[in-house]
């Protein structure tokens, strides 16, 4: 009889729980996700909020005419580029609209940071080239460059962006086909 108690009162005792009892309707598992706050790194690029005029000077313009255009091609373009945080503050969303030698064009792009590859991730769908294009970027001496493949076009071609002078009022951004330039607009 004495052995029975002792085994019922084992069963029956109290265990310790190893983290706070859930509330009624708690539904959290045992590995609770450990949300993150946005990286560093996109405190970097929080100069590029806003809104900004834009201004093109492109190379080859000829090489990009497409459609009705109306005359030949210059060497310029002009349009606005609106920056705004994406969602949770891990990315920042670009949206573009310009007329330049390939007419009137828009493009949003997504702007986020890679923890895991730690560099930056840039994916542009615009309204001249079907499917995305995917550019892989980090900051060399202060400049903000992007590499990777463009064959939106059918042809492969490497491709290689680069940001520079971000965080004032006035930054430009080259590559072999076009050097914009952006400022903000004069306040109101």
């Amino acid at each position: 009889m004495t052995a029975a108690l002792l085994v019922a009162a084992l069963v029956l005792a109290p265990v310790p729980a190893s983290r706070p009892a859930a509330a009624e309707g708690d539904e959290r598992g045992e590995r609770p996700i450990r949300f993150v706050e946005p990286a560093p790194e996109m405190r970097k690029v929080a100069a590029l909020l806003g809104t900004w005029n834009l201004v093109e000077t492109w190379k080859e313009p000829a090489d990009y005419k497409r459609g009705d255009y109306e005359g030949v091609p210059g060497t310029g373009g002009s349009g606005t580029l609106t920056v705004r945080p994406g969602p949770g503050g891990f990315s920042v969303l670009l949206d573009y609209e310009a007329r330049n030698p390939m007419g009137h064009v828009t493009a949003l792009a997504v702007l986020s940071w890679d923890p895991a590859r730690r560099l930056y991730e840039l994916d542009e769908v615009h309204s001249a080239f079907p499917g995305v294009l995917h550019l892989t970027g980090r900051f060399e001496k202060g400049d903000l460059v992007f590499r990777g493949e463009d064959a939106r076009t059918g042809d492969k071609r490497s491709i290689r962006l680069a940001w520079r002078g971000l965080g004032a009022d006035t930054w430009t951004s080259s590559s072999s086909a076009v050097t914009t330039e952006f400022r903000r607009p004069p306040p109101r």
